[in-house]
């Protein structure tokens, strides 16, 4: 009975997988009301910080919504989401052995770009990234709509926690994540037309 069900929701999975595909996009949210609960509960514990979390789960889904055409069907969909989110994690702390690095610090040390746009699951030699690429990723963040912008820059030029955001702006928590969410959708866009990542 048990294996029934477990193929019945691989069945649905790849139903809404199918569709986003052929254009409905929208539908990628079904995917993420099903396992961002999930996903966030194992990032948590192995990240232990709940603004970190947010963050790395946002990723996944995206990384997962830029790569579902590799999707292999035979294999469970939350299986291949986790190891989206365990390479994620992996970034993760690569980044916190090197150091954080905000957008300013990029505009000023020329650093990396990878702590505000998350990778397209593509290996990338990252030391090809140059002073064109940082520039224009500031361009991109200039061009984002004032709230979107806002939110980044609290986020990543002052390095503020969702909570600061959330107060700064006096919108509610869930909010300031659903908008830096999207804030970063926009920003990978941008780069990915210009064929930046």
């Amino acid at each position: 009975m048990e294996k029934q069900s477990s193929t019945l929701k691989q069945d649905d999975d790849i139903a809404i997988i199918h569709s986003v595909l052929s254009g409905k996009k929208s539908d990628y949210a079904l995917l993420w009301q099903k396992y961002n609960k999930q996903i966030y509960a194992n990032v948590l514990k192995i990240v232990r910080s709940i603004d970190d979390a947010d963050d790395i789960v946002q990723d996944t889904f995206l990384k997962a919504f830029n790569a579902l055409h590799t999707y292999n069907q035979t294999f469970p969909f939350p299986a291949w989401l986790y190891k989206i989110a365990s390479n994620t994690c992996i970034d993760y702390f690569r980044r916190k052995r090197i150091r954080p690095i905000s957008i300013e610090q990029i505009s000023r040390e020329g650093g990396d770009i990878y702590d505000i746009i998350p990778d397209k699951s593509i290996p990338i030699d990252k030391n090809l990234i140059d002073k064109e690429t940082k520039d224009e990723l500031l361009k991109a963040v200039e061009r984002l709509p004032s709230r979107y912008k806002e939110c980044i820059q609290l986020r990543h030029f002052e390095e503020l926690s969702y909570e600061e955001i959330s107060l700064k702006m006096d919108i509610p928590l869930g909010t300031v994540k659903i908008t830096l969410f999207r804030a970063r959708k926009m920003l990978l866009s941008m780069l990915s037309d210009k064929d930046l990542i």
